[in-house]
């Protein structure tokens, strides 16, 4: 793999693993912050659908729907259709949850559920990127 696309799908993976700390911690303080946690939660399986289809050479739109995104990457891999519902759940969180009125206010519980579904999506698309492009969580 060429070194320019191996920094851009490892930049892709890098900015996920700091969304999934951010929602991470924003779930951990005393009083948690479930909107600004949802939209992370969001970000980090938009990222990493993002850096499968680079991987892939698959050029995609600039979009938040993480059900395009999951349509995109059926063509490589039919087991993505198991991340629909997970994509259906997070995709409204990139927008409507950061502004008054376009969605209530995520429940702790809501969040933890966006929380354990970005997490599926991040795993289901690491465990199809070859070991060169892993990063970790640190």
């Amino acid at each position: 793999m060429d070194e320019a696309k191996l920094h851009e799908i490892h930049t892709w993976l890098a900015k996920a693993v700091h969304d999934l700390r951010s929602a991470e911690w924003l779930m951990a303080r005393p009083d948690p912050l479930c909107n600004a946690a949802g939209f992370h939660c969001q970000q980090l399986a938009e990222k990493a659908l993002k850096a499968y289809l680079t991987w892939r050479d698959e050029p995609f739109e600039k979009t938040h729907s993480l059900v395009a995104l999951v349509a995109k990457c059926l063509p490589f891999d039919a087991s993505f259709k198991t991340l629909r519902a997970a994509a259906t759940t997070l995709t409204p969180y990139a927008v409507a949850a950061r502004y008054p009125g376009d969605l209530p206010e995520l429940t702790e519980a809501e969040t933890q559920e966006a929380l354990a579904l970005a997490r599926e999506v991040w795993d289901f698309v690491l465990e199809r990127l070859p070991s060169e492009v892993q990063v970790g969580e640190e």
